[in-house]
């Protein structure tokens, strides 16, 4: 249980033994003392909805938070490596091209000297 937790729950607990305490000692009959329990009973079923509802709703933002940056990291590092990708096809191209020519010149040289060789 983290702290938060822990604190809330002693927070509640005491908040419910000062309550009775202080119910149970105050001099009053057993009627009013019911309804006094009654009433702090409802009371604090509101309280408990309430911080509840305030911790789902916490919970629920650390969730989407947690959700949205997991998003955006996703897609930054799906940006890069399509920068990546588009950068290697770029280069791959580029050789293509480099090798192509390279290939066409010696084809150039392999028939001149080929001619050579027939003239010789």
């Amino acid at each position: 249980m983290s702290n938060e937790s822990n604190l809330i729950a002693g927070l509640i607990i005491g908040a419910v033994a000062g309550a009775v305490a202080g119910i149970l000692a105050a001099p009053a009959s057993g009627e009013e003392t019911r309804g006094k329990l009654a009433n702090h009973a409802a009371e604090f079923k509101d309280d408990m909805g309430v911080r509840f509802n305030d911790i789902s709703e916490r919970i629920s933002n650390l969730e989407n938070e947690s959700l949205q940056n997991f998003r955006e990291k996703f897609y930054d590092v799906k940006g890069g490596i399509k920068e990546q990708y588009a950068d290697v096809v770029s280069k791959v191209k580029d050789l293509e091209k480099d090798l192509k020519a390279k290939y066409k010149d010696l084809e150039k040289e392999a028939k001149k000297m080929e001619a050579e060789v027939k003239n010789a």
